[in-house]
């Protein structure tokens, strides 16, 4: 079984009017945000974010990088793995005109002009971003990235949405650097997007939490329950080192893209920002 993509709410959602706090740079070959740990502050470890399909200029996500940063005295990058090629932010209006609720005829005819602005944003997305093109770029990103900071910090992985599918794929531990060790240490997903499971859900080795809502059309709870199974043998023999957190009521995108002006939005980013915190604390860190 495959998770869907792209489904309404992997373009949908509240761009946040918050204000990063980072600095931008080219690290590894891509231009990154980075966000460091409070000021006098050595890091306790090294987490990348691969972002949604809005990419890595997303205010929302710059500033969960922020609070990443800030709470778990980590040092976050979030570089630009699409190349440019991510959907225009003013797509998350369109793609609200689109599925929200029509009051009469004329309405619902008004619905092809932000309907189809919204396939054409989506169709250059899909192309630029397919798999054979990302995977080059997202893998030399994190064997750059080990043999350089990562040598000597423990390197984590989030993804959320598009993002989702490349952490866990990370999470088999597909490739050792050239120092010999895994490109990450421990993963972290909220709302991944095309999954195939139980395949890819089989396949991880390493540290893994993901949260979900169970009404997301990216991960139907038929997926959702299949990891449950999947997570609940592993731990069997490795205890702990596998999460699935559902949340009642949350759609795709609740962990970046939720509204904060509706309170049950707001504590769902929240509960997803803090497990994803909690989980690279308990891997990152270095006992």
């Amino acid at each position: 079984m495959a998770a869907s993509m792209p489904c309404k709410d992997c373009s949908t959602g509240t761009l946040h009017e918050g204000t990063p706090k980072g600095r931008v740079e080219k690290i590894h070959g891509l231009p990154t945000y980075i966000a460091d740990p409070p000021s006098g502050t050595e890091p306790k470890g090294i987490v990348v974010i691969i972002p949604d399909a809005f990419g890595w200029e997303l205010p929302n996500s710059r500033v969960l990088a922020d609070s990443y940063a800030e709470k778990g005295n980590f040092r976050v990058f979030l570089p630009d793995f699409m190349d440019g090629h991510w959907l225009a932010h003013d797509l998350l209006k369109s793609l609200h005109q689109v599925t929200e609720a029509a009051p009469s005829y004329w309405a619902t005819a008004m619905k092809i002009f932000p309907g189809f602005r919204s396939f054409v944003g989506f169709a250059p997305f899909l192309f630029f971003n397919r798999f054979a093109v990302t995977k080059p770029r997202v893998y030399k990103f994190f064997h750059d990235l080990r043999e350089a900071e990562g040598s000597s910090l423990r390197v984590g992985a989030a993804g959320f949405c598009w993002g989702g599918k490349w952490v866990t794929l990370l999470c088999a531990d597909p490739e050792k650097a050239a120092n010999g060790k895994s490109l990450i240490d421990a993963g972290f997903t909220a709302h991944p997007s095309m999954l195939d499971v139980p395949t890819d859900i089989e396949a991880v080795k390493l540290p893994e939490s993901i949260s979900v809502g169970d009404v997301d059309f990216g991960l139907p709870m038929a997926g959702v329950k299949q990891i449950q199974e999947i997570f609940g043998k592993k731990n069997q023999t490795e205890e702990g080192r596998y999460e699935i957190v559902v949340l009642e009521g949350a759609k795709h995108g609740f962990a970046v893209r939720g509204d904060p002006n509706v309170k049950k939005e707001m504590e769902q980013g929240i509960i997803a920002e803090d497990q994803a915190v909690n989980w690279f604390k308990k891997w990152l860190e270095k006992s």
